[in-house]
């Protein structure tokens, strides 16, 4: 009876023991304020927001508005003769030139070495024409050869002024390729002499007041 009683009792708890077992449920999901962030929805490409523009986007139109402004000045100084429309066109361009604009950078370099508009400054006008060379500016090159060809400011180098010559009159600038054969001296036909090496020209006023055009760039 007792053995019975007894077996039965150990039954009963080993009953228990694995109901309880069996009653346990799986580990319950984190609660709406322990869980982390959502998932966002994607955005399509047309909801999402227009980029603003770039830092060097909104430079270079600043600068490009200062070139427009300033050769406006220029070409207005040039028709009526006025000095203070001249200070104002140096100033514009000098504004862009310094912000890397390559065609102001020309401009300038020209003005200061043809004393159009600013005191002719050789020093000047080769620092802008070099600028604007080597950003493939042809009508700078051209410049910037009158300058080494003739030695305004610097000592001569015929070698230098040819290189620069060379760059633009590939870019089909006549100006260029009219100094790159005053430089060689022309070539002697059949029973001529050849001719010594002439005066090199800076380009004539660069800049169409009509319709202002880029000049040849690489």
């Amino acid at each position: 009876m007792n053995r019975q009683h007894g077996t039965r009792l150990w039954q009963a708890a080993l009953g228990l023991w694995l109901g309880a077992g069996v009653a346990l449920a799986a580990p319950a999901q984190p609660d709406a304020a322990m869980a982390g962030p959502a998932a966002s929805a994607p955005v399509s490409p047309a909801s999402a927001a227009p980029a603003p523009p770039t830092a060097s986007a909104a430079s270079a139109a600043q600068a490009q508005r200062l070139f427009d402004r300033g050769v406006g000045a220029l070409c207005a100084a040039r028709s009526a003769r006025h000095a203070a429309e001249a200070a104002t066109a140096a100033q514009q361009l000098s504004q862009a030139a310094e912000q890397g604009h390559a065609r102001a950078q020309s401009v300038l370099g020209w003005m200061y070495l043809s004393g159009t508009g600013v005191p002719r400054d050789p020093a000047r006008a080769r620092h802008w024409l070099l600028r604007a060379a080597e950003q493939g500016e042809s009508a700078a090159q051209n410049n910037l050869g009158v300058v080494y060809a003739q030695g305004l400011g610097v000592p001569r180098d015929p070698v230098a002024a040819e290189r620069w010559f060379r760059a633009a009159a590939d870019k089909g600038a006549v100006d260029a390729q009219r100094n790159l054969q005053q430089l060689r001296g022309r070539a002697a036909g059949p029973g001529q002499r050849a001719q010594a090496p002439g005066a090199t020209q800076t380009g004539a006023f660069i800049v169409n007041c009509k319709a202002p055009a880029a000049t040849t760039r690489t």
